[in-house]
């Protein structure tokens, strides 16, 4: 039905429009990372193919259990979210830039400027969702990027709430055009267990919860976790938190199916059971997440929770709420009560997808999230049975396969084979995106059944699979739960489809790992299992590096070669002219020429691999060093550069007489006096290098004091060249002090603090512009920070120290600078 725009202006002043905004977590000295993550993929911007009008916002970021800093950037054209488009970027212990992962939208031209406002993008949803109640929350507007077929349009994102029973339950999501008024897109973002029935049962028979004593009465609060966790009886209401379940015994529940339709009390102990098992479930839920994964709750930061039971009359399902955040559960009519531990874990995995990957519930990554809260749901389950951890191995015929089992004689899903189900596909095809999320997740349970269990080569078997008819060995539940949720937190975007979900799990087998190990070789057979990608390489193969080398005549080239497939690494090396050792150093001929170089697996010799070598004529290759001289202080350093020209191998290997220099050339000088050689040899050449002569003076350097004020870059004290030591106060709270220096070209400078004991200080560099080059946060006064000035030119930097915590003014630091 058409609407006017008046009808669509009266019909917007009962609807309420709010921006759904990316979300910013800032976690004290992680704040810093996670805007430098924002700076680093704007200075790419060109690289990633986007122009000046793109973007990005940070939604959310963390530090992992291997120090890895990772930090999730939505895409913005002209200030408005894309759709799709996002970047996370992952960042080393050590501060080394790892490769991003890149979900962005390219080509975007469109304007920013809606025809229609947000209340008439609702009045318009509200017109095709025609309610027979009341919203359970405002539905929200956003304005976004959206991309068609072909090109972009500009659309307004809207979520809807129905809770209002059995007759209208439902989470409701639109792409709406902003200038036509089309629906783009409609789905369901009611993230249920597909049940078709309920019941109240002590699933997990008699347990210990943890409840709250308030006076002389319990209540079922458990502050035993840090996520407080309460349970609400609704009393068949379907809004509202309900009444906090109390009880003056402290014994609750009777394990008994609550009858629905009966009238049977709520509070009493058969209606006391579904609280029990809801309450159960989320306990065991959040120790799963903390103990074995290192999660702190849902959203990884311990907020609060709750669960509301007897939801309406005869509702046969349970659903998450990331508005409420909660999980709410039904009675059922002909299924027992949905409070089984596989279901309340499915559900509140919802809400860590949503405050991870937030895998869009449509398409392939709506099967993908599905699958993500049966695999979490199911080892949650194996959690609690298995008195808090998970077993290295469980049958394949164990309850932990199934989804929602103990509900009725016929589960809802199998994740071994998901076609018993009758709906669900075994394996990946271009059509699964098509599907209902409950019946795209089945190749992705089955995968994680794989990745677990392994498969079977008996094809009459329920775990064969025809992708991969010779079977292979699965590497164990929790191995397969860790690589997952790895990928999720980690890897995965909202857009995330079956193919990247395979590159996530293998990079984060990669970080776990290794990415040759069994556990990546297990990700590979896994996803090859339902047809997505390539099942693991087997038998021997040997590899060999580099595969081509240019070498002068009679030089020597170091090659190497490794091999999969075997215990036995060994190699036996061969050459078509010169000689090659057996650890595969070649020597090249006195005849110039081209040559092979092969390494034969010992294990089996039918494989090898081969480099083709090219030997040129002697005199060909030559060395230069740059600078060829060079005046240092004792201790201080000097960057040198080595060109090698007449062949393809560039490489050099530096030596001194004294002090030390590193394989990039970088030199220190020793602390002794005198004059020294650094000498670049090349490695294709080893007759051939180039040598600088470097006069090393002794260190005569000065103290200076701190003169305040100096809190801010202007008022920075200037510090001569000679000085090496800088001490100073920090005498009241949050106080700065910054010290001018210069740094001459090609020279590292190095800033060692020390200072008073229970005072937490930091310490920064910042270019001449202002700009932070590096950081040194510790929880004490000992910090260190380096920088090298890569210009041939001397160029003046900023220290500041920064008072972070605590202060003296009796006590002071020093600074010792090194350059």
């Amino acid at each position: 039905m058409a609407l006017s725009r008046t009808a669509l202006s009266l019909l917007a002043a009962v609807l309420v429009a709010g921006p759904m905004l990316a979300q910013e977590h800032h976690f004290a000295k992680e704040a810093a990372p996670l805007q430098s993550a924002r700076s680093r993929a704007l200075e790419l911007r060109q690289s990633l193919g986007l122009d000046s009008r793109h973007d990005f916002a940070i939604r959310r970021g963390h530090t992992d259990a291997l120090g890895q800093t990772h930090a999730r950037l939505d895409q913005l054209f002209q200030g408005v979210r894309v759709w799709g488009g996002e970047l996370i970027t992952h960042v080393d212990a050590d501060g080394t830039q790892r490769p991003m992962t890149k979900e962005l939208r390219h080509g975007i031209g469109i304007s920013v400027e809606p025809s229609l406002a947000s209340t008439e993008a609702l009045a318009l949803v509200h017109a095709d969702l025609n309610p027979k109640g009341p919203y359970a929350y405002a539905p929200t507007a956003e304005l976004v990027i959206y991309p068609l077929e072909s090109g972009y349009t500009l659309a307004y994102h809207i979520h809807t709430q129905l809770e209002n029973g059995v007759g209208e339950t439902a989470h409701t999501d639109y792409m709406i055009d902003a200038h036509t008024g089309a629906i783009l897109q409609k789905w369901s973002t009611l993230h249920t267990t597909d049940a078709t029935g309920s019941g109240i049962s002590q699933y997990s028979g008699t347990v210990a919860i943890h409840t709250n004593l308030s006076g002389s009465t319990y209540q079922l609060y458990d502050v035993y976790r840090a996520m407080n966790i309460k349970t609400y009886n609704l009393n068949h209401a379907t809004s509202g938190t309900g009444t906090l379940y109390t009880d003056a015994d402290n014994t609750w529940g009777d394990g008994t199916n609550y009858p629905t339709g009966t009238g049977t009390s709520t509070t009493g102990a058969t209606g006391q059971t579904a609280a029990v098992d809801a309450h159960y479930g989320i306990e065991m839920t959040y120790d799963f997440y903390k103990n074995l994964l290192g999660r702190n709750g849902i959203d990884g930061n311990n907020k609060a929770t709750y669960s509301r039971v007897h939801y309406s009359s005869s509702y046969d399902n349970a659903f998450w709420d990331d508005t409420c955040f909660c999980m709410t559960y039904g009675d059922g009519s002909s299924f027992k009560s949905l409070e089984s531990m596989d279901v309340a874990g499915h559900e509140m995995s919802h809400g860590v997808c949503s405050n991870t990957a937030n895998l869009n519930y449509s398409g392939e990554p709506g099967g993908l999230n599905e699958a993500n809260s049966d695999m979490f749901g199911n080892m949650v389950e194996l959690y609690a049975r298995n008195g808090g951890s998970l077993p290295a191995t469980v049958a394949n015929t164990d309850g932990c396969w199934t989804v929602g089992e103990q509900l009725s004689s016929t589960p809802l899903r199998y994740m071994y084979k998901p076609s018993l189900d009758g709906s669900s596909p075994n394996a990946w095809s271009s059509s699964v995106g098509n599907l209902n999320v409950h019946y795209s997740s089945g190749p992705a349970n089955r995968m994680f059944f794989f990745l677990s269990q392994g498969a079977s080569s008996t094809s009459s078997s329920n775990y064969y699979s025809s992708y991969a008819p010779s079977g292979f060995t699965g590497i164990g539940p929790e191995k397969a739960i860790r690589i997952w949720y790895r990928a999720l937190s980690t890897y995965m975007t909202s857009t995330t489809k079956y193919a990247g979900a395979r590159t996530a799990c293998l990079s984060a087998a990669t970080d776990l790992y290794g990415a040759s190990s069994a556990e990546y070789a297990a990700v590979q057979n896994a996803f090859g299992a339902i047809n997505v990608g390539s099942l693991a390489p087997t038998g021997v193969t040997v590899t060999i590096s580099p595969t081509t080398a240019t070498v002068a005549t009679g030089a020597t080239y170091q090659f190497t070669a490794s091999i999969s497939g075997s215990t036995t690494t060994t190699v036996t090396w061969t050459t078509t002219g010169g000689t090659v050792s057996t650890s595969g150093l070649f020597t090249a001929p006195t005849t110039a020429g081209t040559y092979t170089v092969t390494a034969t697996s010992t294990a089996d010799t039918t494989k090898s691999a081969s480099a083709t070598v090219t030997v040129t004529a002697a005199g060909s290759v030559s060395v230069t060093i740059t600078p060829t001289t060079a005046t240092l202080a004792t201790g201080a350093t000097q960057q040198f550069t080595a060109t090698v020209s007449g062949s393809t191998t560039t490489t050099v290997t530096w030596t001194t007489t004294g002090g030390t220099v590193s394989t990039s050339g970088l030199y220190t000088a020793p602390t002794t006096a005198g004059t020294y050689t650094v000498k670049a040899t090349s490695t294709a050449d080893t007759t051939k290098s180039a040598s600088a002569t470097v006069t090393v003076t002794a260190s005569t350097g000065t103290t200076y004091a701190e003169v305040e004020n100096n809190g801010t870059l202007a008022t920075a004290n200037a510090v001569a060249d000679t000085v090496k030591t800088i001490t100073g106060y920090i005498g009241t709270t949050n106080d700065n002090d910054y010290f001018k220096v210069k740094v001459p070209g090609k020279t590292t400078l190095k800033v060692a603090m020390t200072g008073p004991s229970g005072k937490d200080y930091d310490l920064y560099l910042y270019n001449a512009s202002g700009t932070k080059l590096k950081s040194s946060l510790g929880s004490g006064c000992t910090e260190s920070v380096s920088y090298t000035n890569s210009s041939s030119s001397a160029a003046y930097y900023y220290i500041r120290v920064y008072g972070y915590s605590g202060y003296s003014t009796t006590s002071g630091y020093t600074l010792t600078l090194t350059r």
